[in-house]
């Protein structure tokens, strides 16, 4: 059992610590952390990350889902940073593509197919609770601070992520 234990918590710790995943992830934070009604929007990201899951559970070939993460982060980040209020179509539409994406991109490395549910069980875990942190933390920092700070990271998000993309796409 401590093997199915160590698969899962493998899995949870994957969004945090795949840089890829983290930028993702806190990009999308403070976007969804700002809209009104983000529990829609939660939903939606973890319905897209649980179909691109059981996708890769059917073993798919590999994908571009890390260039099309590093993208979506790039295009959240430069959302962030200019306080644009989208509308709530293109806000579903970024965060199913980085659910989907951020599943695409976690196969797991397991020895079994129980190790390799565990993992996959736990990245979705980790994935949906890291985002419902930085989007509740984004909520309540509401002061004129706490929104320029949130603005700046996310110029630095969509910065490091179109520096990324250059270097896996030259």
């Amino acid at each position: 059992m401590s093997g199915l234990w160590q698969a899962f918590v493998e899995g949870m710790l994957n969004p945090v610590v795949v840089p890829a995943h983290a930028l993702a992830l806190v990009a999308l934070g403070l976007f969804v952390g700002r809209q009104s009604g983000r529990g829609v929007t939660l939903l939606i990201f973890a319905a897209a990350l649980i179909g691109g899951l059981i996708a890769l559970t059917f073993a798919i070939e590999p994908t571009a889902a890390r260039i099309v993460l590093l993208a979506d982060a790039a295009i959240v980040g430069v959302l962030v940073a200019t306080a644009w209020a989208s509308p709530r179509p293109v806000s579903w539409s970024l965060v199913a593509i980085a659910g989907a994406a951020i599943a695409l991109d976690s196969p797991p490395q397991a020895l079994t197919i129980a190790e390799g549910n565990a993992t996959l069980a736990g990245t979705a875990l980790g994935a949906c609770a890291a985002l419902l942190v930085v989007s509740a933390v984004a909520g309540y920092a509401s002061g004129p601070w706490a929104q320029l700070g949130a603005r700046i990271l996310g110029s630095w998000i969509a910065a490091s992520a179109i520096l990324v993309l250059a270097v896996l796409l030259k």
